[in-house]
């Protein structure tokens, strides 16, 4: 499996022992779910009896995209079900929603919408991980980033690592846009923080009629997904 440039970045900045949170993204097409699937996939494997978790704002889209693209990284890693890992759906009463590996390593797939029933996120407040990836997290709430943050400690020393995330998002004004990419631009981001942008063509293994359909969205949603702009409400272009 051959990552991009951008891609590469990221996996170093996953891969040291000085970045605790890496926000990775700010445009569409950028590799991101591959991305977060790979680095997930590659320490599962390499550090058995490890927990981690991936993320989305609902459950149902993770299924639908996020977990896709992780069954696409194994198929070109040849990692394969039922011999290297096996995936528990919704109805496995013992490991629901889960992806189970040869090593006893895990991970667990969680909903991470702040519902007003349980607004302290008691739902993952318990849970014990190694790492987290969580796809387009400028839909979630920053509590919901803090609190899975929070979680990052099971075999993290032992294993000689340090608490990691790794967050895809796509531009926005919430708190992706204060705590990553605002320092970022100001050159204020702290140490233990990275920010990599990643546009459409930095991604040389997008099918071309994908940048032709972004390109013919309305203004607005053009200079985020496209262009990657974060100031897309105060452009004066638009």
């Amino acid at each position: 499996m051959k990552l991009n440039h951008k891609q590469t970045l990221a996996i170093d900045k996953w891969e040291d022992l000085n970045t605790n949170e890496i926000e990775y993204g700010g445009a569409a097409g950028g590799g991101k779910s591959i991305l977060g699937s790979y680095a997930l996939l590659k320490n599962s494997l390499k550090y058995p009896n490890t927990r981690w978790l991936m993320g989305r704002a609902k459950l149902k889209t993770l299924k639908e995209t996020t977990l896709q693209s992780f069954f696409k990284v194994c198929q070109m890693q040849g990692i394969i079900n039922g011999t290297h890992y096996k995936y528990c759906g919704s109805n496995d009463k013992e490991n629901p929603n889960s992806i189970l590996f040869y090593n006893k390593s895990v991970i667990l797939l969680k909903d991470l919408f702040y519902y007003p029933s349980d607004p302290n996120f008691d739902e993952i407040g318990s849970l014990e991980i190694t790492g987290a990836f969580i796809d387009e997290n400028n839909q979630l709430c920053e509590k919901a980033w803090n609190i899975v943050r929070s979680r990052i400690r099971h075999d993290v020393e032992k294993n000689n690592l340090i608490p990691k995330i790794l967050g895809s998002c796509n531009p926005s004004k919430n708190f992706v846009y204060s705590r990553f990419y605002k320092p970022f631009k100001e050159n204020r981001l702290p140490k233990d923080m990275a920010f990599i942008q990643a546009l459409v063509t930095d991604n040389p293994d997008i099918d071309k009629y994908y940048i032709e359909n972004l390109s013919k969205l309305d203004n607005i949603s053009k200079e985020r997904l496209l262009h990657g702009n974060w100031e897309y409400d105060d452009d004066p272009r638009i």
